[in-house]
């Protein structure tokens, strides 16, 4: 049994033949080849399909309407904001920043920008290892043991910390983040 890896391309958002980009709702022309023993997907418009020549037959060939490929989904939190916000709170040790500082470990560890490696008890007070994946340090982060009711608070308090991630604020001045709500 021959046993073969196809690496068909996807969709071009362009014709191959013209350069010219597809537009919304447009007739696109797809087509298969086999060349040089590898197998060559073939996106063209209706002119050019049209205009090529019949006499090398594609091994399969259809037809769709272009539809552009969605723009990609803007992160919700840029790493690099909430990673500043903690080395800043980290390197300040206020105590009124411990939920925070809790809260934004556990974002950046959702995001695998760090790692918890150990969790460390002394006098009741529960304090979580965290290593930085990119550059290896140590972050101390203190548990504080929020109960749920707590959480919808401090995840305001972080949004609004945080801002948006485009940096814009709202039509009255606002900032949008600090009203929506974000998950850990």
């Amino acid at each position: 049994m021959l046993t073969q890896e196809w690496n068909i391309q996807s969709r071009a958002l362009q014709c191959a033949v013209s350069g010219r980009p597809f537009e919304k709702g447009e007739r696109v022309f797809s087509a298969l080849y086999w060349r040089e023993g590898h197998y060559v997907r073939v996106d063209l418009c209706a002119e050019s399909w049209n205009a090529r020549n019949e006499n090398i037959e594609p091994l399969s060939a259809w037809q769709t309407d272009f539809v552009p490929p969605a723009p990609p989904v803007p992160e919700p939190l840029r790493k690099d904001d909430a990673e500043s916000l903690l080395r800043r709170l980290v390197a300040e040790n206020a105590p009124g920043t411990r939920n925070t500082r809790y809260i934004l470990a556990l974002m950046l560890e959702r995001k695998k920008v760090v790692r918890q490696i150990e969790r460390q008890r002394q006098e009741g007070v529960s304090t979580l290892v965290y290593e930085h994946l990119p550059t290896g340090e140590i972050w101390l982060i203190e548990d504080p043991g929020l109960k749920l009711g707590e959480l919808k608070a401090i995840q305001d308090e972080v949004a609004h910390l945080l801002g948006p991630a485009d940096g814009s604020n709202s039509a009255d001045g606002s900032n949008s983040a600090a009203g929506s709500s974000s998950s850990v």
